[in-house]
């Protein structure tokens, strides 16, 4: 093999490393996007109520199931989701109302659990932020084949994609455990939230978001690589000879 083709060879080999990190990358953000969409961050099914409430990021969706107060009517199953969003004003007025309400009649307790809490913002910002830099880093990716300044760019920003869609779901993580956020106070009893699929979906996009950026480590160091090794074969072939062979007559 010439040098020539093992040259041709390497640089294919680098741009299908970057082309695999490109993949990586959009399928991470689409699995991120997909994440924050659903509701289904956390999940309880109150029995008293005969309904089930997902509670998510930046919505709360209700799917109910109440029988009819006849004897000879079937049991009405809804199972659509009936949801709210938690920056709505007129919803967070009915919360505050039913927060208030004194009477027991409304599971005041439960209605805590729509707020739009300071976490949840949190997880919301970082979610914000590894989006934006995933989809510079998307930008950047595409011209890294041709630009090794291109590839160290796209590295860096995956990796701040990477850690921010991390340090979202370490707080997700953390605040869904506390007690106050984990269970549920009904009218008669208490039940226990578990973790949705909405979170799982999100996991899944931060470890593609890590393939992304080890894959696009490994490119930019060949693209580096190369473009130094480049560099110093064009300044050997500029330097002049400190010898010439000059024939002497006798």
């Amino acid at each position: 093999m010439t040098s020539a083709d093992a040259r041709s060879n390497g640089g294919f080999m680098q741009t299908l490393v970057i082309i695999a990190s490109l993949i990586l990358l959009i399928s991470g953000l689409i699995l991120s996007i997909v994440g924050v969409i659903n509701p289904s961050w956390q999940v309880v099914d109150i029995r008293e109520f005969r309904a089930e409430h997902h509670h998510g990021l930046w919505l709360d969706c209700t799917k109910t199931q109440r029988p009819l107060s006849a004897e000879n009517l079937p049991i009405h199953n809804d199972r659509s989701l009936h949801c709210t969003y938690k920056f709505d004003q007129q919803a967070s007025d009915v919360i505050d109302q039913n927060i208030d309400d004194e009477d027991g009649s409304s599971a005041a307790a439960e209605a805590v659990h729509h707020q739009f809490f300071f976490w949840q913002k949190a997880c919301l910002a970082c979610i914000f932020i590894s989006l934006i830099t995933g989809g510079l880093a998307l930008i950047s990716g595409t011209c890294s084949p041709c630009s090794p300044p291109c590839a160290l760019i796209f590295s860096i920003l995956t990796f701040i994609a990477f850690l921010a869609s991390t340090v979202a779901a370490i707080i997700f993580f953390f605040a869904a455990h506390r007690v106050d956020n984990r269970f549920v106070q009904g009218l008669v009893g208490t039940y226990e939230q578990t973790i949705g699929s909405s979170f799982y979906v999100y996991i899944l996009g931060t470890v593609l978001l890590l393939l992304s950026t080890l894959m696009s480590i490994v490119g930019a160091y060949q693209l580096l690589n190369k473009s130094s090794d480049n560099d110093l074969n064009f300044a050997m072939q500029d330097f002049p000879p400190m010898f010439h062979n000059q024939r002497t007559r006798v």
